[in-house]
């Protein structure tokens, strides 16, 4: 029996290809009998080829590659001058970088650190707002151009990327060069990289990081070498640098740690490798691509929270600990320690920004009591205020007794105070305007078919007592370990609690759901039964004590205070990532140019960016570039299909001496590209064609790499006019559609001739001869990829609010006798569907791209 373990290597390419070839032509086999066993032994070899010696040739075709690359990303650059698509919100987080003030983005921060520091060289202050799509920037003196050149140099650079990467994998210059030139005029990475958007700069890194891999593997047959160990170093650095800009850049992982994975595995059978090198080959690897890439990507995080150190409007989507890290946040202390007859402001755990809140309005919604609105709000005020009362009983309501009378004081607060003890029955009284929290067998307002969930109102009236229905269990979730008895009776900030309805077993719900205008767009709360501690967890963030006996009793026994805890870098950036995941998993469905990944590789639609005065930013790819990597990536994976078949039928094709240099050059890239193109499948957000450019880059190496497997045998001449005309196509169709990469001016004839697929809804009215030509302002054509212009400044929870009792407009006016209201046409909430209890979205964070 002969066993044969063999590691196929690159075969020496075709005279005048210019590529460089193979150090050998197979892999070296020593063969050695051992028992009458065959084991052929081979030196491990990088996949791709042998070291890619750099030359004159190559020199001069790097240098006229970054010419034209910046030429035609930069030429038009001032075009539009005006606010486009989600520059509305990166424009305007430069701004907020360079004022120090603290935002909340749902991607990652080194993109909008580089717009920021291009920003700050080009003279840009931050005042400018970015507010809305349309917005003039030279009325406004910003220097746009100067931030749009950052992503125009880095989307000009992926072109030279583009050649290095082939001419590592072994092809010539020809091919390089051809798929650099794909790169170069394909119009929606165009359309990308001359805006201040960022998935130019996450493209640079990507293609940056698969051209350093590409090199480093050059290396493979001298590892451990200065340039073996710089190479895999640089790819690293990029790595961490492209999941640095989005997450889009984490499906880089396992698009090279599979590379690795099955190198590491071919060096099984290299005898020539000890296990302890194979160690040191799998620890190099680890450092490098896992160690490396965490620790660039933790360097940027520490720059973001070091400049944003001021807090802002959107510092209120962060817990009260966060805020209290940020210079002008509150840091005001509290009496610890909560009683009975001590007035409170009640804050929802695990929703991030909420008050306990009423004011004098009443629920107008079917199935409702129109009684007093119950809800959430974002700011501390007066309608806030809660004072905690003893348990409505017929017996004390009868006899007159003052519940915060009854019991034993604690000795450890006030004299005479009453802790409030986990597992007390109590109630809570609306301090301005006297009124009971409340439930009762009545729908909240965007549940009304749910019958798990009741209303919570305020109920009472002048000279009512109260009734059961006003009764609450206070049950502590946990305390905090470092404060004794915080788990048994209430402390304001460390106890952590339910409210459970006594009669109906429903506990007091954070449902995250917008109120409708008649509620003031504040966020609804309920009574839910059968709900999870997640979203029904309950703190005091503050309590006041008025002392019964005057002042000598307090001053006589100090009270104890308390205040939320500074969170550290660690702590801020685990909260922020939380933060980031509930963003990107709920982000809103409903964008009107939104595109899913199965429509994404045959260009069935494209995204309007801006529009106006005969011009169009309408982002589409390059026709035949997009379908001829899609084809090229089909063929390949059917080629591979089929020479496994063939290989299992003893006929083993060789593809003209070509087979295992295609095999893993573009069987890498289409790796990478399923790595980056699959996982969206998974993903129920709003997606657009933009998200597919990391996977057309690789998709487009697969189809130059594709062509030269085509024409290897072919006569030199045949070869050359093949190159040349999938050039000459691309370019037509680069032309074609400049018009809307560039914003450029054309007839109306012209843009309805060049939509080829009836899905592509770009709009001819803006063309010359179209309607909306003659428009005077810019009238944009889409909005940002949140669904709106810009993310507000304002809070979602900030609305115009209720007048307190002491701003009513005169001075005889008292707070009003409880009135059973009629409303002649009661406005209905959303009733459609079910608040899912484990949404954790935060209302008022942007959910872009």
């Amino acid at each position: 029996m002969t066993v044969e373990m063999s590691q196929a290597a690159a075969r020496p390419r075709p005279k005048g290809h210019g590529g460089a070839a193979p150090a050998d032509k197979d892999a070296a086999a020593d063969k050695e009998c051992i028992d009458g066993v065959a084991i052929t032994q081979f030196a491990a070899a990088a996949p791709f080829v042998a070291e890619w010696r750099v030359d004159s040739g190559d020199w001069v075709a790097l240098a006229a590659l970054c010419f034209i690359a910046l030429v035609v990303r930069c030429w038009r650059l001032h075009e539009p001058a005006s606010v486009v698509f989600d520059e509305v919100h990166f424009g305007k987080f430069a701004g907020r970088y360079l004022n120090g003030t603290y935002f909340f983005d749902l991607h990652p921060p080194l993109a909008k650190l580089m717009f920021t520091a291009a920003g700050r060289v080009a003279g840009y202050d931050g005042v400018f707002d970015f507010a809305s799509i349309g917005l003039d920037y030279v009325a406004a003196g910003v220097p746009y151009v100067a931030m749009r050149l950052l992503p125009a140099v880095l989307g000009a650079l992926t072109v030279p990327l583009a050649f290095v990467a082939a001419r590592a994998c072994g092809y010539g210059r020809d091919t390089a060069a051809l798929a650099a030139a794909l790169v170069c005029i394909e119009n929606g990475l165009v359309t990308q990289s001359r805006l201040i958007l960022l998935d130019s700069p996450l493209v640079f890194f990507t293609a940056l990081t698969l051209a350093c891999w590409a090199v480093w593997w050059t290396h493979q047959r001298r590892p451990f070498t200065r340039a073996w160990w710089g190479w895999l170093a640089a790819t690293g650095v990029a790595l961490g640098c492209a999941a640095s800009c989005k997450w889009v850049g984490l499906f880089l992982f396992p698009a090279l740690g599979l590379s690795a994975a099955k190198d590491l595995w071919d060096k099984i059978a290299d005898r020539t490798v000890t296990p302890a090198r194979w160690m040191a080959h799998a620890a190099a690897r680890a450092a490098m691509l896992l160690g490396v890439p965490a620790a660039v990507y933790l360097f940027w995080f520490w720059v973001h929270f070091s400049v944003l150190h001021k807090t802002g409007p959107d510092a209120l989507m962060m817990t009260p600990e966060f805020q209290a890290s940020l210079d002008g946040g509150s840091r005001e202390a509290t009496d610890r320690d909560v009683y009975y007859g001590s007035e409170i402001r009640i804050r929802t755990t695990n929703g991030r920004r909420g008050f306990l809140h009423s004011h004098q309005h009443a629920w107008q919604h079917d199935k409702g009591s129109g009684q007093q609105q119950v809800t959430l709000y974002g700011h501390a005020d007066f309608n806030n205020v809660w004072v905690v009362e003893r348990a409505f009983s017929p017996a004390a309501a009868g006899n007159g007794t003052d519940p915060a009378e009854t019991g034993a004081g604690s000795g450890a607060g006030p004299v005479n105070a009453v802790p409030v003890r986990s597992g007390d029955v109590l109630r809570l009284r609306h301090k301005a305007t006297g009124l009971f929290l409340h439930s009762h067998d009545k729908r909240p307002a965007l549940a009304i078919q749910d019958e798990q969930k009741f209303e919570l109102s305020g109920y009472g009236f002048a000279g009512f007592s109260g009734d059961s229905n006003d009764n609450f269990r206070l049950e502590i979730i946990h305390g905090d370990p470092q404060m004794a008895g915080s788990d048994a009776h209430v402390q304001a900030i460390y106890s952590k609690f339910r409210l459970v309805h006594a009669n109906l077993g429903c506990a007091v719900f954070n449902s995250r759901r917008t109120l409708p205008k008649w509620a003031f767009g504040q966020t609804e709360v309920n009574c839910m039964r059968q709900c999870r501690p997640r979203m029904s967890t309950w703190h005091v963030e503050h309590a006041e004590y008025p002392p019964a006996n005057g002042t000598a009793d307090a001053e006589a026994q100090p009270v104890r205070r308390a205040a939320y805890r500074q969170l550290g870098l660690w702590a801020k950036i685990r909260e922020y990532h939380q933060l980031m995941v509930d963003s990107n998993e709920n982000l809103p469905g409903d964008h009107p140019f939104a595109a899913r990944p199965q429509h994404w590789p045959w260009l069935r639609r494209g995204t309007a960016y801006w529009g106006g005065r005969g011009r169009l930013v309408y982002q589409l790819g390059n026709p035949p570039i997009w379908w001829g990597s899609l084809a090229a990536l089909t063929v390949f994976g059917a080629l591979q299909v089929l020479l496994l078949l063939l290989d299992k039928s003893g006929v083993r094709m060789q593809l003209g001496g070509q087979r295992a240099q295609h095999s893993a050059a573009a069987g890498f890239f289409a790796v990478a590209w399923a790595t980056h193109y699959v996982p969206f499948f998974l993903m129920g957000r709003d997606l657009f064609i933009h998200h597919y450019f990391p996977a057309l880059w690789m998709a487009i190496m697969v189809l130059a790499f594709s062509l030269d497997l085509a024409t290897c045998r072919a006569p030199r001449v045949i070869r050359a006019a093949v190159y040349a005309a999938a050039a000459a196509v691309a370019v037509h169709a680069f032309v074609t559609f400049s018009h809307i990469t560039y914003a450029r001016p054309w007839t109306k004839d012209a843009c309805l001739r060049a939509k080829w697929l009836g899905t592509w809804d770009f709009e001819c009215e803006h063309a010359i001869g179209g309607a909306l030509a003659t428009e005077s302002t810019p009238a944009p054509t889409s909005i940002a990829a949140d669904g709106a212009a810009a993310q507000p400044d304002t809070p979602a929870e900030a609305p115009a609010e209720a007048p307190a009792p002491e701003a009513l407009s005169s001075p005889n006016d008292t707070p009003p006798v409880y009135v059973e209201p009629r409303f002649e046409t009661p406005a209905a909430g959303n009733e459609s569907g079910k608040e899912d209890e484990n949404d954790n979205t935060p209302p008022e964070a942007h959910p872009e791209l």
